[in-house]
């Protein structure tokens, strides 16, 4: 098959758009590529007012990186995130395309750099475990012979 000329490139482009690289990686990551992702929060965790500190903290870390929302999460729930990002100076996006999900399972933000960094992990859950509430220390069993003697 021959190749197109530059002009039917152009064309095609101007009518379709530019063609995208790996277009469902992409659309998953905010229009941006797996490899420049430092930290993925899910609609359900963006929502969570509990998770801005965790996401705060990452961005404190990492001054040189951009945040990317998902623009289909109510803004009240993006609002801290907005104010975080604008006191730290970071460059941030709004994504709003329909083809950007809406569940909760979706991506709802993105810190990513404008290069390939490869963190790993980079969802919210895998990289910031919750540490488990203070347990209660486990009661000592007694043996069979302080309980049948009664003694402690």
């Amino acid at each position: 098959m021959a190749e197109k000329s530059q002009m039917e490139q152009h064309l095609q482009n101007s009518v379709y758009g530019t063609p995208m690289v790996h277009p469902d990686e992409q659309r998953h990551y905010l229009g941006t590529f797996r490899e420049r992702v430092s930290l993925a929060m899910t609609i359900a965790e963006v929502t969570n007012a509990q998770n801005v500190r965790t996401f705060t903290r990452e961005i404190s870390a990492h001054p040189d990186l951009q945040v990317i929302f998902n623009g289909h999460i109510d803004q009240s729930d993006l609002a801290p995130y907005l104010k975080a990002t604008g006191q730290h100076n970071l460059k941030f996006t709004i994504r709003q395309d329909d083809f950007y999900g809406h569940q909760a399972a979706d991506l709802g933000l993105v810190v990513a750099s404008d290069h390939a960094i490869d963190q790993n992990p980079i969802t919210l859950t895998a990289k910031y475990p919750t540490k488990p509430t203070q347990a209660t220390p486990p009661t000592k069993k007694s043996g069979w012979l302080t309980r049948l003697f009664g003694h402690h």
